[in-house]
């Protein structure tokens, strides 16, 4: 009995052991200037960095995990129209395309959901000069250096976007957001939202946009010449230049900033205004 039970330790703390595999899932192709590429996540982050080789957009998974088998259990889709493509991850089955992102877990004899994999999934993207990016996750964070627009939420994480053209947007949860702009070209709206966390936004000195920035629980504060509506440091409003974009920082527990750059993305001190 003794050596049964020895047994039975060493197989459940080889269990516990985290797995690694570096190399679950790979994709690359052309992409087009203005087109979109788009990734969608459950469990785990997403790095993005501008394209090494010129077209090219690639993308790489690797997976961590103590239990199940992610061999068997992560499904990852590619679905490639024209100049757009989006990657997906399902934990089971689910949908993946432009619009919807969904996941189904496998279920036993039809009716009990079964426990799957505890994988945890992370991207390494490398995207064009000119290509959109849309990333999105639950529980990671993300982190975005682009020469492009960018639009990326999370729930659980904090999220980071450098890019050399706007517009941008990031939304997080439980998490902080820091989004820096050189140029901004379009209409778009520019957003750094958060609830639990700190929000920043950085923008070329000479923007244009209606500026919107709120707190409760924290300070609002701007490079820029804002008033307060109602005379306190927690929501701040403007027009800068023409005003031709929603601009937006909030969080609800959290202080919120706007700053400025410089051409080559140095943040410009309060002083220089």
């Amino acid at each position: 009995m003794r050596k049964v039970t020895v047994l039975l330790f060493v197989f459940a703390a080889a269990c516990s052991h985290e797995r690694r595999n570096d190399n679950a899932f790979s994709w690359s192709r052309d992409l087009a200037a203005g087109g979109t590429l788009r990734i969608r996540n459950t469990n785990g982050t997403v790095t993005v960095m501008p394209a090494a080789n010129g077209r090219t957009a690639r993308v790489q998974a690797s997976t961590r995990w103590r239990r199940g088998n992610p061999d068997h259990d992560l499904n990852f889709v590619a679905v490639a129209e024209g100049s757009d493509a989006t990657i997906c991850v399902h934990w089971g089955t689910g949908t993946c395309s432009a619009t919807a992102y969904t996941n189904h877990r496998a279920r036993l004899f039809g009716i009990f959901p079964r426990r799957g994999t505890d994988a945890r999934v992370d991207f390494t993207v490398e995207v064009p000069p000119g290509t959109r990016v849309d990333v999105s996750t639950v529980n990671g964070e993300l982190s975005i250096t682009s020469q492009s627009p960018v639009a990326a939420r999370t729930v659980n994480g904090s999220i980071h976007v450098a890019t050399a053209i706007g517009p941008a947007t990031a939304r997080t949860v439980n998490g902080s957001v820091d989004v820096r702009m050189t140029t901004i070209g379009g209409a778009g709206d520019v957003r750094a939202e958060t609830t639990n966390g700190g929000a920043s936004l950085y923008v070329p000195s000479s923007v244009d946009g209606r500026v919107t920035m709120h707190t409760v629980n924290g300070t609002a504060t701007s490079w820029f010449a804002l008033t307060s509506p109602d005379g306190s440091k927690k929501r701040l409003e403007g027009v800068l230049g023409a005003g031709t974009r929603a601009l937006v920082v909030g969080s609800v527990n959290g202080s919120v900033t706007l700053g400025a750059l410089d051409t080559l993305g140095k943040v410009l001190p309060p002083a220089a205004r």
